[in-house]
């Protein structure tokens, strides 16, 4: 059972990788046994090559790590959103395999993502947790399939609001904002809620 972890490497730079070793350490004591802290900082090093710009380092592990890749990181622009149905699927701990998600696009690829829904309840997209706008707050599902990194640093910081968003309430949004390790919150990158296509 291979683990993933994606951090973002900017000028050189991990970022957020205290929130990255917490999720990495868990998902090691949980489906391992292991409770040896570990530091990916000290795991891994940024090759020279990273120090201009903004790379993926995409890290597959499984007691150890398997495979450490760097890649230049491409945004892709989200305009359009699919609701998917997908019943009692688990994706609690970030792992590798991830072709049940990537079967989703491909199912609906005439759009830009998917939106994964359980029992009637808002979870994630494929890449990204998710974060509504209101107009005045940012509220993020309190059922998402994993808890991101990213999100677990906005919630920290009060940022975002956890809540309960069912498929019936997204019409109280007058948008969602894609989070994760690449994808800032900010209004310039709010999808109009009109995007989301049931």
């Amino acid at each position: 059972m291979q683990l993933l972890e994606t951090i973002q490497i900017c000028y050189g730079q991990f970022q957020n990788i205290e929130y990255h070793n917490k999720r990495f350490n868990i998902s090691r004591l949980e489906l391992f046994g292991l409770d040896v802290l570990q530091t990916l900082e000290n795991l891994i090093k940024i090759p020279s090559e990273c120090s201009e710009g903004i790379f993926r380092c995409r890290v597959v592990s499984e007691k150890e790590i398997q495979e450490v890749t760097f890649t230049p990181y491409i945004y892709k622009e989200m305009k359009t959103l699919k609701l998917v149905e997908i019943g009692d699927w688990d994706y609690s701990h970030k792992y590798a395999d991830r072709s049940f998600m990537n079967n989703l696009l491909t199912e609906n690829k005439e759009f830009d993502e998917v939106i994964m829904t359980q029992n009637g309840f808002i979870t994630d997209c494929t890449i990204a947790n998710l974060a509504f706008r209101d107009g005045s707050n940012w509220l993020t599902p309190s059922t998402p399939l994993l808890k991101g990194t990213k999100r677990q640093q906005l919630i920290d910081r009060q940022t975002i609001i956890v809540t309960q968003i069912r498929i019936e309430d997204l019409g109280k949004y007058e948008g969602v904002c894609l989070i994760n390790a690449f994808r800032e919150l900010s209004l310039k990158s709010l999808i109009p809620i009109t995007a989301i296509i049931q």
